[in-house]
């Protein structure tokens, strides 16, 4: 005799993705050089001056999001597709401008684990 199909003893493979099919993606420590500060959400403007600057096609497949920042020590922490980490870079070479500050963007360290990156942050 089988028993009646009960959901709740199924399990749920459906919602889990393979490791080969998810998004690789790296975290980028940088620092933003300027004489003054350029406010509490300098992180966020820099996000977005780099989507604008990877344009419609790319940046959704760069997929960069702020993950830290520190506006101290005017560092944080980007997380972005490992395919564009150079265009980041380059990116950041392009940046001038945060809330009418003249700023330099600078690279610190690329890393796949962000507990690597913390410390250059905090």
């Amino acid at each position: 005799m089988n028993k009646p199909h009960n959901k709740n003893n199924q399990k749920v493979n459906a919602a889990r993705i393979k490791p080969s099919m998810r998004d690789k993606e790296r975290y980028v420590a940088y620092e933003i050089r300027s004489n003054a500060n350029p406010g509490y959400n300098a992180d966020k403007l820099i996000v977005e001056q780099v989507k604008v600057l990877l344009g419609v096609f790319m940046a959704p497949k760069a997929n960069a999001t702020s993950m830290k920042y520190n506006h101290e020590k005017q560092r944080g922490i980007i997380r972005i597709n490992r395919k564009f980490v150079d265009c980041l870079r380059t990116c950041f070479a392009m940046i001038k401008h945060i809330n009418n500050y003249e700023v330099t963007v600078r690279t610190l360290r690329v890393s796949g684990m962000i507990s690597k990156l913390k410390k250059y942050v905090e």
